[in-house]
């Protein structure tokens, strides 16, 4: 059953604006220390610390590539999958016309309830409950859908028209697992905290290292652009709630209700 880690169900923009002053904080308390301990010790602490800090900001970049890299080969996938399911729907619901026309209205009237459940299952959004209900209802109307076609494949004469709908209603049933499948698989959670952690040593070290005072331009404009980079890879796993979403891809199967017209 599908449930929402307190991390994957937390907003994108909160847990950017936190990193994003955690980043100044830590900075700030790692620069602070730094002059508190020359100021004790002026004689025992002032290596460079320039070869540690190259480091783990190298360790820190490679972390954001592989964590982007997921998130994006992740949405690519969601995209890809929702114009395939549209493209299936719309290969039964046209092959509906090789059918009588009382089977087919009946195939046509199941297959519109069966588009709306589909779009209902996305609008859902972050809605857990409303997903998985709405998930159930379209998988027992295209049972209801198979159960129809399968008993007419019985009487019918013509094994062309069961040769032709049937595939396309194997994959129109099938492609809503693997989007399922798709949607829920988001990158670790142990990873991204992982990658929190890394973030918020880089910029206490980075500070640790400045002996003198430091430009608040260039503090800021680190943790923008680092926070800024994470909420854009949290933000692309998240296929139903940010900026980066599928509303544009959900729109082929919207558009679907054009065929029923």
């Amino acid at each position: 059953m599908l449930k929402l880690s307190a991390l994957q169900s937390s907003s994108t923009i909160l847990i950017g604006s936190i990193l994003f002053f955690g980043l100044i904080g830590f900075y700030i308390i790692g620069h602070r220390l730094r002059l508190r301990i020359i100021k004790n010790k002026p004689d025992q602490l002032q290596e460079d610390l320039g070869a540690i800090s190259g480091t783990l900001l190298g360790l820190l970049a490679l972390l954001l590539a592989f964590t982007f890299g997921m998130s994006n080969s992740r949405y690519d996938a969601r995209r890809t999958l929702v114009i395939e399911e549209s493209n299936a729907i719309s290969t039964a619901i046209l092959r509906t016309d090789i059918y009588p026309d009382s089977m087919r209205n009946l195939l046509r009237g199941h297959l519109s309830d069966y588009v709306e459940a589909r779009i209902e299952f996305y609008q859902a959004g972050m809605d857990v409950d409303k997903i998985i209900m709405e998930y159930k209802h379209a998988s027992d109307i295209s049972s209801t859908i198979w159960s129809v076609v399968a008993a007419y494949a019985r009487v019918d004469n013509v094994t062309t028209r069961t040769a032709e709908l049937i595939p396309a209603l194997n994959a129109m049933i099938d492609v809503t697992t693997t989007r399922r499948a798709a949607g829920e698989s988001t990158i670790p959670d142990s990873i991204m905290y992982f990658l929190f952690i890394l973030c918020f040593c880089s910029s206490f070290l980075l500070g640790y290292d400045r002996k003198n005072k430091f430009d608040w331009v260039v503090v800021i404009g680190f943790a923008l652009m680092l926070s800024a980079t994470v909420f854009t890879i949290m933000d692309m796993d998240r296929p139903r709630s940010g900026l980066i979403n599928m509303d544009q891809s959900n729109q082929k199967i919207i558009e679907l209700r054009e065929l029923f017209k």
